[in-house]
């Protein structure tokens, strides 16, 4: 009996059908899994609310922030020093600090995983493990736990990946770097509207330079730059989304707020009076009076490729202001 066999011609018009559906499914599929990332990337906030106010708790009333009261934000990112002559505390008074070591806190004293702090649609990062630090920069193990002070780096040792790699999210800054007018940086009974943390700000991500970079922060104007419609209308038009952050394809970003909730903003302007959570008001824009404070509030772009002492801090409970550490060595820049 003679076998029956497709036929070349046959064969071709199958390959072509399903190279077609997958054509069709591939896209859907993708925007799927993207928002499975922003889903998952917002759980991952709200644990952390969770655990800032388990820390609160234990701390008068205070959200975590690494340093002295007098440490600045380091522009190295990276701590000056992992532990003072004791091993008890990094650095000494003074010491400039990042902003991961302050999320680092609740890693160490609030049971909040390194996982928990990277977005999987954040290109680039990695999860913190112990076994990426070079062995000279541990500190002796107490109650069996190795301890360090922050993700990654640390001066005069070389690792290699960057704070700013193993932790996805930005946070209100939490130190007064403004000499001219000081910052307030919120705590448990601040506003509950305030932005507390939120995905990487766009202006500190090396995945966004290609769509920001002589466009917005560099003093060119482009017509795809964000910006504010004057008055009568005053909103915030952004109508390529350049703004946004690139960890969920500039769709937007998810931004926890002070009263634990989390929303998944599809522009950055969510603060309180309709503040970009990305930039801060100069000292002397900043509004100063009731009325003034009921004016939509014009964004201002900070030196935020140069961390570091610049005057970077909120200017005010209603000036939400939240920066991370960058992505790349900082030194490159």
């Amino acid at each position: 009996m003679k076998r029956k066999a497709f036929t070349l011609v046959e064969l071709l018009v199958v390959i072509a059908i399903i190279a077609l559906l997958m054509g069709v499914l591939m896209p859907a599929l993708a925007k799927v899994r993207q928002i499975a990332y922003r889903m998952v990337c917002g759980t991952n906030l709200s644990g952390i609310a969770k655990a800032m106010l388990i820390y609160s708790n234990d701390n008068q009333e205070e959200y975590p922030k690494g340093g002295y009261a007098d440490s600045g934000w380091s522009k190295d990112g990276e701590l000056q020093n992992w532990a003072d002559q004791d091993g008890k505390q990094w650095g000494k008074p003074g010491s400039d600090v990042t902003i991961t070591c302050s999320f680092y806190l609740l890693i160490r004293y609030s049971d909040v995983t390194p996982k928990q702090f990277v977005c999987k649609g954040d290109v680039g990062t990695r999860v913190f493990s112990l076994s990426d630090v070079e062995p000279s920069a541990l500190q002796p193990e107490v109650d069996d736990v190795t301890m360090v002070w922050d993700f990654g780096k640390q001066q005069d040792t070389k690792p290699k990946y960057w704070p700013g790699q193993y932790c996805t999210y930005s946070y209100h800054m939490p130190y007064d770097e403004s000499d001219e007018r000081p910052g307030f940086p919120i705590d448990p009974g601040s506003n509950p509207a305030s932005p507390l943390c939120a995905d990487r700000n766009p202006y500190l991500d090396k995945n966004a330079a290609p769509w920001l970079e002589g466009k917005d922060c560099k003093g060119d104007a482009d017509e795809d730059a964000p910006t504010w419609q004057p008055p009568p209308d005053s909103y915030y038009y952004d109508p390529h989304k350049t703004g946004n952050s690139a960890c969920h394809q500039r769709e937007g970003q998810n931004v926890l707020f002070n009263d634990g909730h989390v929303l998944f903003a599809k522009y950055p302007n969510v603060g309180i009076t309709n503040d970009n959570i990305w930039k801060r008001w100069t000292s002397t824009d900043a509004p100063q009076t009731a009325e003034e404070w009921e004016v939509l509030p014009t964004p201002y772009c900070s030196d935020l490729d140069k961390p570091g002492k610049t005057g970077m801090a909120p200017q005010g409970i209603r000036d939400a202001f939240l920066v991370n550490e960058l992505n790349k060595d900082p030194k490159t820049n």
